[in-house]
């Protein structure tokens, strides 16, 4: 790759101020512009422990608080003690999360950029967090949601058992045995949006029943 094809990315993570700033200087946009994963400049910088040009970017427009496609903002990913400075200094939020939930308190731990992570919790005013504890967290998270899917798999081989073994069985006893059902097996959830689940898993189970008990008697499925 030449000097003249190297792009704003490649330039920043490298360490090449000459070049970023003579193609922010062509086109100030590519301050904040974002590659196929939504990755920035500010995230190649902070990432790539590079503060002065962190520090360019920011003077020529940088946001902080720009997210890649994971919604990492360059503070989930800094490495660099100076550049979390920079990022702190100049508005980065310490508490953003990402699209999985998690802060920059957290990502960085796990990043082992174990100055960045005191940084923000100084910021923060909190202890610094064990990483064990952070995984454990992350692995129950998981595993709920693991449950939750394999219970919802059940539930719909269930119901298709049903219709093979009931095909003569009317749309409200079929209501019900689906509600019993799903009762019985999310009692325990503890997700803030349980009944909510559980309500549109029985109407959008019971209409499709009840459509292929109309296509097992030779009648077209009731409209909506």
């Amino acid at each position: 790759m030449t000097k003249q094809d190297e792009n704003i990315w490649t330039a920043t993570g490298d360490g090449d101020m000459a070049r970023v700033e003579q193609l922010v200087e062509a086109d100030k946009t590519l301050v904040n512009a974002k590659d196929q994963s939504g990755y920035t400049p500010l995230h190649a910088a902070a990432s790539w422990k590079q503060p002065k040009l962190l520090e360019f970017l920011i003077k020529n427009g940088g946001d902080v608080s720009i997210t890649d496609n994971d919604g990492d903002t360059p503070l989930h990913i800094c490495e660099d003690l100076e550049c979390a400075q920079l990022l702190l200094d100049n508005g980065a939020n310490p508490e953003a999360e990402n699209d999985e939930g998690l802060s920059p308190v957290q990502t960085t731990l796990e990043n082992e950029a174990t100055e960045v992570t005191e940084l923000i919790c100084a910021k923060l005013n909190i202890p610094v967090p064990v990483l064990q504890e952070v995984q454990e967290t992350e692995q129950i998270n998981v595993r709920d949601d693991s449950m939750s899917g394999s219970k919802l798999e059940d539930l719909s081989n269930w119901i298709m058992q049903q219709v093979d073994e009931n095909s003569e069985t009317d749309e409200e006893a079929l209501r019900a045995m689906v509600t019993k059902y799903i009762m019985q097996n999310l009692r325990n959830s503890t997700e803030s949006n349980a009944d909510d689940t559980v309500a549109a898993t029985i109407a959008t189970s019971t209409d499709r029943v009840s459509q292929d008990n109309d296509s097992i008697s030779g009648q077209p499925p009731q409209s909506k």
